[in-house]
Parts: C-alpha cells; sequence; structure tokens
C-alpha cells in the first residue's frame, strides 16, 4: 500500500500558529501533526509516501530528513504553482499502477486505513472516501448516499439546508483509472472536479464510514480541543516521551508535560495543560487548559488560562492570557500586561508592561457572536462596540461588488456605531451610502436606488442589531454568509492602501424617497379610522400620516407593523388579518394584476392557490442559498419591496380590498383556507441528527418536511444549530397548533434519544 500526503496548506484559520510554520508542522503535545500521519501509515502497513509540499515545503523537507520514517519510505512532491488536491497528487503519483491513499498531513486522525483500502478493492469504485459523522456540518463538504455508494454532494452547508452528517475527511483510496480525469498542469480538486465528474460519467464511487478519531485542526479552538483529546486518550496515537516530575510538582493527571520542560514545584498545572520541550514555568505560575510549546518562557505569578503560549514567547511576571488567546512564536508579554480572551498576538510582537491588549496586535479581532436570523448582536459599547462595528464594515466591504447602503434607528449609541461601520467600509476601499437614522424598509429603497447590493441597518438600545442583507433585504447566499462570517470572527477583512480609500457618499433623501412612494401607494380611500402602531417611533411616526391620508370613516383599523417593520397585521373589529394572510393578499392582488410573486421557501404552500385562482405563480428563495437555483426568484423578490415592508404590504392589501369591495372579514374567507402556527424548539444535538431521526422528507434545498401538503410541518435549523424552527400548516388554528405541539414532542423525543446514545456511546 502506497500513500500521498497532502501537505500544502497554509492554515490562515490558525495563524499566528502558523505565520512561520507550515500546518502539517503546527506540534500536538510537541510532536507535528504530520509525524502522527506517518506513524498511522506505517502502523496500517503503508511501505511509501510521498508528500505534496507547496507552502515553506523545504521546512517539511527539513523535517522528513533522510526520509526514513520507521519502515516507511517517504519523498518529496514540490508543486511550482497550485495543482489542488487532485493535481498534486497526480503530480506526485502519476506513475502508480496500484490504489493509493490520499490523506491530509495536517488532520489528526487513527483510522484503520488498510480496512479502507481493503473495502475499495472489494468494491469495484473508482474511488473510495472516508466519511466521518460530524455534529457541526458548516465547514465540511459532506457526502450523500446510500449503502457505500455516494449519489451527491453538499458543500459546507448551513444548518438550514444540512442534508447529511457525514463529512469528507479529505481520507481517499483512488485507482489509477482516476488520473484520466485530472487535466495536467490545472488546479483540480477531489472533491469540487474529480468526483462531481465521476458521478456525471456514471463511475462507481464509493464511501467508507469511520467510527475513529478525525479532526480537521482548521482553527484555534479544533486545535485546542485536539491537544486535549490527545492527552485524554481518546486518538490512539504515540505520545512523546513525559517528563519524569518530581512527587511536589502540583500538575494535575490530565496535564502532558513533555521530556526535557521544567515546571516549578510551587506552579500549578490544572486541567489539561500541556507544556513543551524547554518551555519554563517559574514560581507561582497558574496554567489551566493552557497549552504551552517548545521553549517558552512563563514568569513568576503568570496566569494562563485555557489559551496558547506559542514556540520561544515570553511571558512577563505576573502578567495574565485568558481564554482563547493565542501568544505568537517569539512575542514578548512584558510583566504584568493583560491579553483578554480570544486576542491574537502574532509572532515576535511586544507587548508593554502593564498594557491591557483587547483587540489583535497585527490585525483581526477578538472572538465575537456568531451571525444569527437577526444580524450580528450584542451587548452595546460591550460586547459591540464603535471599534468592533468598523470591524464589521470591513468585514461588509469584502461581500459586495457595488456598494453597501447603511442606516441606524434614532439615538446616539446607533448613530456612532453607523459612523463606524461606514469608516470599517471606506478603510477596505469600498464605496458606501450614509442613508442616515431611517427604517429597514426606507433604507432598502435607496439601496435600490443607489445600486448598493448589501444593506446595512444598525439598532442599539440595551443590545445592539447590526443587520446584513442582499439588495431588496433578502438573506444573504451561503457563500456570502461564510465569507462574512470569516471576516468578522477571524479578521479576513480587507484594507486598503491610504489613496485609496472608498467614498462615503452621503444620501439625505432616503426618508423623502421612501415617502414618495408610500404617498403613491395611498391615493385611495378606504371607510375606516386607521392607526399605526409599532414599538419602533420611526415607523410610526414616518407612517401615521399616511395612515390619516387613507382613513374616511370612523370605524377603527389597526395596522401594527413589526419593530425591524418588516411585517404586520391590521386589526378591524373582531377581524384579525394576522402577517401571513397579509401577504396572501397581496399575492392575489399582484396575480390579479399579472404578475407572480416571490416568497421564502419556509412561507405556507398555501399561497400558490392564492396566486393560481388568477392564473400565476409563486417563485421561491431560500432562506440560505448554496447555489443559483432561486436566481429567478431572488431577482423577481427584489422588485417586490412591498411583501418586505410591513406597513406598504397593509396598504397594497387595503387597495386590493378597495377595488374588490372587499371587507377584511370578507377578503379573509375568499382567501384559500388554510392556518399556520409557528415556534422555536432549542436542541442540544445536531439539528441534522434529529431531521434524520424523525424521517423528515428534505425539501429542495432547505429544510424538511412531516406530514402531507394539506397538514404539513417545515423544519428549518437556525444558522448556528442550536435548534429548529417549525412551520405548521393545516385546514384550521386549533389544527395548526395540534401539528405543531406533535412536532415539537416528537423533536425532544429525538434529541433524548440521541442524548442516551451518546453516553452510551463514550
Amino acid at each position: 500500500m502506497d500513500a500521498v500526503i497532502l501537505a500544502g496548506g497554509e492554515g490562515t484559520r490558525l495563524r499566528p500558529l502558523t505565520c512561520d510554520l507550515p500546518k502539517p508542522l503546527v506540534p500536538v503535545c510537541g510532536k507535528p501533526v504530520l509525524f502522527y500521519i506517518l506513524e498511522l501509515l506505517e502502523r496500517c502497513g503503508c511501505e511509501r509516501a510521498a508528500v505534496a509540499v507547496r507552502y515553506k515545503g523545504e521546512k517539511i523537507e527539513a523535517a522528513l530528513g533522510d526520509g526514513r520514517y520507521g519502515k516507511l519510505r517517504t519523498y518529496v512532491s514540490y508543486e511550482d504553482k497550485p495543482l489542488g488536491t487532485a493535481g498534486c497528487v497526480k503530480k506526485a503519483a502519476a506513475d502508480t499502477s496500484e490504489p493509493l491513499v490520499i490523506i491530509s498531513g495536517d488532520a489528526m486522525c487513527d483510522f484503520d486505513l488498510a480496512a479502507i483500502y481493503e473495502r475499495h478493492l472489494r468494491s469495484g469504485a473508482s474511488a473510495t472516501i472516508a466519511v466521518r459523522s460530524v455534529d457541526d456540518p458548516r465547514e465540511y463538504g459532506l457526502i450523500l448516499g446510500e449503502k457505500g455508494e455516494v449519489t451527491g454532494f453538499s458543500e459546507k452547508p448551513s444548518f438550514i439546508n444540512c442534508r447529511s452528517d457525514l463529512a469528507n475527511t479529505g481520507i481517499y483510496v483512488i485507482s489509477p483509472e482516476i488520473f484520466g480525469l485530472i487535466e495536467d498542469g490545472r488546479s483540480v480538486d477531489f472533491a469540487k472536479d474529480v468526483f462531481p465528474e465521476m458521478l456525471r460519467r456514471g463511475m462507481k464511487l464509493g464511501y467508507y464510514e469511520e467510527s475513529g478519531y478525525w479532526c480537521d485542526i482548521g482553527d484555534i479552538a479544533a486545535y485546542k480541543r485536539c491537544t486535549a483529546d490527545l492527552i485524554d486518550g481518546k486518538i490512539r496515537a504515540q505520545l512523546p516521551e513525559r517528563e519524569k516530575l518530581p512527587k511536589n510538582c502540583a500538575v494535575s493527571e490530565g496535564s502532558f508535560v513533555s521530556k526535557g520542560a521544567y515546571i516549578s514545584p510551587k506552579a500549578l498545572a490544572a486541567g489539561c495543560s500541556c507544556i513543551g520541550s524547554g518551555a519554563y514555568i517559574s514560581d507561582g505560575a497558574k496554567l489551566h487548559n493552557a497549552t504551552v510549546m517548545d521553549g517558552a518562557f512563563v514568569g513568576e505569578g503568570v496566569t494562563l488560562n485555557d489559551c496558547i503560549v506559542c514556540a520561544n514567547a515570553r511571558v512577563g511576571g505576573g502578567a495574565a492570557v485568558y481564554e482563547g488567546a493565542v501568544v505568537g512564536e517569539g512575542a514578548v508579554i512584558g510583566e504584568n500586561a493583560v491579553v483578554s480572551s480570544g486576542v491574537k498576538i502574532w509572532n515576535n510582537k511586544r507587548i508593554a508592561r502593564g498594557a491591557s491588549v483587547t483587540a489583535d496586535v497585527k490585525y483581526g479581532s477578538a472572538a465575537v457572536p456568531e451571525i444569527t436570523e437577526d444580524g450580528i448582536c450584542g451587548a452595546t459599547n460591550t460586547v459591540i462596540t464603535p471599534e468592533f462595528a468598523v470591524r464589521a464594515g470591513c468585514s461588509a466591504a469584502k461581500i459586495s461588488e457595488t456598494g453597501i447602503a447603511v442606516s441606524c434607528s434614532e439615538g446616539e449609541a446607533a448613530v456612532c456605531l453607523k459612523n463606524a461601520v461606514l469608516c470599517g467600509i471606506s478603510s477596505s476601499g469600498r464605496v458606501s451610502y450614509d442613508c442616515g437614522s431611517v427604517p429597514l424598509p426606507a433604507l432598502t429603497r435607496s439601496a435600490a436606488l443607489l445600486g448598493a447590493d448589501i444593506i446595512i441597518h444598525v439598532s442599539a438600545k440595551v443590545q445592539t442589531k447590526i443587520s446584513v442583507f442582499s439588495a431588496g433585504m433578502l438573506p444573504l447566499k451561503r457563500s456570502r454568509e461564510r465569507i462574512l462570517q470569516g471576516a468578522v470572527t477571524r479578521g479576513e477583512y480587507m484594507t486598503a492602501g491610504w489613496d485609496s480609500f472608498g467614498e462615503i457618499k452621503r444620501f439625505t433623501g432616503a426618508k423623502m424617497l421612501y415617502e414618495s412612494e408610500l404617498a403613491e401607494l395611498c391615493a385611495f380611500t378606504v371607510p375606516y379610522d386607521i392607526r399605526v402602531i409599532s414599538r419602533n417611533p420611526e415607523i410610526r411616526a414616518v407612517c401615521a400620516p399616511f395612515a390619516a391620508m387613507l382613513s374616511a370613516g370612523r370605524d377603527r383599523m389597526t395596522v401594527t407593523v413589526s419593530e425591524r417593520g418588516d411585517t404586520a397585521e391590521i386589526s378591524c373589529g373582531e377581524t384579525r388579518i394576522d402577517p401571513v394572510s397579509l401577504v396572501l393578499l397581496v399575492c392575489a392582488a399582484e396575480a390579479r394584476d399579472g404578475r407572480d410573486t416571490a416568497l421564502p421557501f419556509a412561507f405556507p404552500r398555501t399561497a400558490e392557490n392564492a396566486a393560481a385562482q388568477y392564473g400565476q405563480h409563486i417563485l421561491r428563495y431560500f432562506e440560505s442559498s448554496m447555489d443559483d437555483r432561486d436566481e429567478r426568484a431572488r431577482a423577481l423578490a427584489q422588485e417586490q419591496l412591498i411583501l418586505r415592508d410591513g406597513f406598504a404590504c397593509a396598504v397594497r392589501a387595503l387597495r386590493y380590498m378597495h377595488d374588490l369591495g372587499l371587507s377584511p372579514k370578507d377578503a379573509l374567507e375568499a382567501l384559500p383556507r388554510s392556518s399556520t402556527a409557528d415556534r422555536f424548539v432549542r436542541v442540544s444535538v445536531p439539528p441534522q441528527r434529529v431531521l434524520d431521526r424523525l424521517k423528515a422528507v428534505p425539501e429542495e434545498n432547505e429544510g424538511a418536511v412531516l406530514g402531507t401538503d394539506g397538514e404539513r410541518v417545515f423544519l428549518r435549523p437556525d444558522r448556528r444549530g442550536t435548534g429548529i424552527f417549525l412551520f405548521a400548516e393545516s385546514c384550521s388554528a386549533e389544527t395548526a397548533a395540534s401539528l405543531c405541539d406533535k412536532a415539537e414532542k416528537q423533536i425532544r423525543n429525538a434529541v433524548s434519544s440521541l442524548t442516551q446514545k451518546t453516553v452510551r456511546d463514550k
């Protein structure tokens, strides 16, 4: 059995660990990841291994020495230019006549490679992918398949559109005929190019599910988790030799001290701490779940809590480094300095004595909340500060092509944070439009006029929400969402030169533009006295005059608009037109005028009936679109801004009733019979496993369905994988609520069952 080890990765998400070190040489408990892979290959009977290198390949070649690792012989294959995972394998081993094992040199694993190889030979497949069940699918390519044969792929989905929990581990066995699919001299990837082409040609592509350990050490959190798992014995691998410590050393059983390290008897290493060879831990130092690499110095009275101190770094006496922080190779932390949680100090940087470091030194940012359905959220001026808002602007600039329109709610805090966002966009070289303090629907119309492809609205009270949308107030596509998330959390944003800052254009007509469009919509009257209610004072102030313009009667009608301004409901006497029914009326109105309507994928299927009565159709767009299949729907949705503007939607529905001479009660009764209910159920296990346990039928691109078209519950995980949204649809409100109750009970039972299984497996 021969192998090719892919060792060309730069490890950008691991920086500063990889600033001057290729990712395969990052040490885990003092030994490079690559060496654990070499030991695994030797243990599984591999005789020869080509090591494909690019980034700092000379360091890997030097580490391999004479090319002998036990019984395993290695040789290095350099890429002159990036060739992709498949291209570099062909360059390294194109002359082979036997199947090859392909494995990553920067992922820790203890798979039975011999068993995978034998399965490949028996199956007759041209390639076999080793897969592993994962909890969080968002950073993995997933495979779809049945009975050991791959049928499709899902590349780094959100929880919303996850179909599987089987991650492509990047470990393959390939037969020589595969090389015919790899064009010489160009970048070709197995997952993106070769395997999809195999499916198109009808070639057999197998998969083998492994239950062993596998961890792609892609970021700091994964690195720390892998270190802890290795010390804890969860990985079948040989740890380096330990230092023999005197009995009076206060080192916990779960910690690892490499041979050649020194730790004072007056120091403490608790939890799962790891101390590298040549490291020196002084009197009074307190380590908890800390990693201190080779040659690092930790002074007297230092506190290291759940952090990483890289090789040859120095932490001065009395200093403290907190959770998730990284001190780069050769960096110096002055005495009594404090490095806050999540902060990264790049290689060879110096922190002054007594300094308090709350932001990365070099570039990047500390940990921030994930992007949720509500946007980027956090406590005002503590979690979301002006400094962070600048970074948010820099991050958003990375996903814009034509410009970004920005507005905010009323109040000095919101204005300050909006201005900081604009500064960040400008510093990245992008054009931005300052639309002032206007509601989100008004911003959306201004963005359409200005040609901005990204819109940002900042709302700041005790909590701040920085909401980021595509044009038309549409949810970001998954590709943009991932870029934004990476930029916000890891500082992967653009910076412009001093002479390339983007222009901040002041657009003072946002409110006037919105009011002119509302005036055009309100060119009729209804026999009611209309009042507008909203928790958002700006919406009340803008919409109230137009409600008065519509009013031509005494009977009270109330239009209640959501705080964000995107939904509304109408109440008149005992009749209530809820937000869903309001949209259905607008669908009918658009269809009556000969137009299709674009709606979210999760919106009730009754909309099709409302449009069909006038011979029109409903186009659906996804909450987290993975490709271009909903482009027509998105393009139409950008023309139908009214559907994401609560007050305008209510006015359009009233116009429809006015034209047909319908009362609110008559209009409601004329709609196709349907009632809806929705809720959110938190889950403590990966939501895709819950959906699989329920045997819910996957929908086209996101979520799954329980039940039939008449009585159905649409299930969709939230963006963070912390829970599942339920959207029930039936002929009556009672039944819809009952369907929600039943689905929630099924989810909780599934969670309980999966949790018990996890405990048993452990």
